[in-house]
């Protein structure tokens, strides 16, 4: 009777382990369901920025309003990170609009006054987390990037880290992706020579974003 007591104790113990491995398994899921694949992705920018140092020498207190579209693919590996690839456009606004006569300019040299348009191509990696209900937060941990016409054509640039939050569709075929609303994001860029080593200016941005992801491939 004894040894029936100990082998029945041995199977509710063995049991009770059973089910404790297993809802570490299933909070560890769902803490972060794994999002595998390649998307194509589309986006939008308008970010208001300007000079700590400027590469030029001049004013760092005027501020400058830019606008951009993005688009590229987006790798995620399943296991928390991933990698991407963007073109972007950026058009930066004038700084009066409507614009004054010359003569009623304070300083009718200062560059990018009446605006201008850039483009580059950009990589960068992450790492994300998705919620049991389809939240997603997504951090951009590297990013580096080189612009291929404008100013600063053949010039390269990093961004400092910013976060991304939005939902996965329930087949995770659809990921959308933004700035936290009611929260600034503040965004450093370092424009470097091409050895990286010359540091030419630095530039301080608050920047809305929005981002439409698509799967294209498992």
């Amino acid at each position: 009777m004894n040894s029936r007591k100990r082998i029945i104790k041995s199977f509710v113990f063995v049991g009770l382990v059973f089910v404790f491995a297993l809802s570490l398994v299933s909070q560890s899921g769902a803490q972060n369901k794994p999002l595998k694949g390649e998307y194509a992705v589309v986006g939008e920018a308008t970010c208001r920025t300007h000079w700590l140092v400027n590469p030029d020498g001049g004013t760092t207190s005027t501020y400058l309003v830019h606008s951009a579209s993005a688009q590229g693919t987006i790798t995620f590996n399943g296991d928390g990170t991933g990698s991407g690839q963007i073109s972007s456009v950026d058009i930066s606004h004038p700084i009066y609009t409507p614009i004054p006569m010359a003569q009623f300019w304070g300083d009718p040299e200062t560059p990018g006054i009446l605006g201008g348009t850039s483009t580059s191509e950009v990589v960068f990696e992450f790492t994300y987390t998705v919620s049991p209900d389809g939240r997603i937060s997504r951090t951009i941990t590297t990013f580096h990037g080189e612009f291929t016409m404008g100013p600063h054509a053949g010039k390269t640039f990093t961004h400092t880290p910013f976060t991304l939050t939005g939902f996965v569709s329930k087949d995770k075929g659809t990921i959308f992706l933004s700035s936290v609303p009611g929260q600034r994001e503040i965004i450093t860029s370092d424009i470097i020579d091409e050895d990286g080593v010359t540091v030419l200016g630095t530039r301080e941005q608050e920047c809305h974003r929005s981002r439409v992801l698509t799967l294209i491939s498992k």
